[in-house]
């Protein structure tokens, strides 16, 4: 039978008894169709009241984890995991999981390069290449008025993972999209680290469509070692719960 640690941490105790189900379907430690524990097991194994069990238990529905039967065979069955929980719950990792922006520059080197090397080694959907042309175009336009271009950067990587149709790339950059977007205040970045943004999507973009595996690896990977160097001293989890800057000075991934 699963079993669960006490709750004794200074969180909410519904919100500790969350996470720890949470974490334990993503191991895959509960999978999906299988039934937890009843509520007065939970109440054992976690230590706490009744009332927490079912208010952890009403979340966790609310968000598509489990779905509770009624009846005397009853209980709390788990869903099988979907996109939207997925980003849900690698979203909660960034803001409390302590991540840095050395720690998501490391993970998207070692991803994104290969991407852009994927994709030009197949054909891309000519639409997707239009979107890219137009995000381009667009970010230019924020560029030399002087406006954020941080999302509009951002929203060029994740059209590359919607090219590739791989939904756990889409997932994952579709999260750091919304992710990176948050420490946008606290980012100071030149002008010309977001022209050479720019011109770095307009090479790899290029690469892609002349079928140059290599030369769209090479961009991305210089492309992002740049970004680097904006977000290497970020403490991502702290930056979330509050920052300030000046909006001029936000900018660019």
């Amino acid at each position: 039978m699963i079993r669960f640690q006490s709750v004794r941490d200074q969180t909410r105790m519904p919100d500790a008894i969350v996470r720890q189900i949470e974490n334990k379907i993503l191991f895959n430690e509960l999978k999906a169709g299988s039934m937890l524990p009843s509520e007065t097991e939970l109440m054992k194994q976690f230590g706490v009241s009744r009332n927490s069990v079912r208010e952890a238990l009403k979340m966790l529905e609310g968000a598509g984890v489990i779905k509770v039967k009624q009846g005397a065979r009853g209980g709390a069955i788990i869903t099988p995991l979907t996109n939207e929980f997925i980003s849900d719950f690698l979203f909660k990792a960034f803001r409390l999981g302590g991540i840095t922006g050395e720690s998501i520059s490391q993970f998207r080197i070692a991803l994104e390069p290969s991407i852009a090397e994927m994709l030009a080694t197949s054909d891309v959907d000519p639409k997707v290449i239009f979107q890219m042309e137009r995000n381009i175009a667009e970010t230019q336009e924020l560029c030399d008025a002087n406006r954020v271009t941080g999302y509009k950067n951002m929203e060029f990587h994740v059209l590359l993972a919607l090219a590739t149709g791989n939904p756990m790339f889409i997932i994952i950059l579709n999260t750091l999209r919304s992710s990176l977007d948050m420490i946008s205040p606290i980012l100071h970045v030149r002008h010309k680290t977001r022209t050479d943004s720019i011109q770095y999507h307009t090479k790899i973009l290029s690469a892609i469509r002349n079928h140059d595996a290599a030369k769209a690896r090479v961009y991305m990977h210089r492309h992002l070692v740049q970004v680097r160097e904006v977000v290497k001293d970020v403490d991502f989890g702290a930056s979330v719960r509050g920052g300030d800057g000046d909006e001029s000075d936000r900018d660019s991934r």
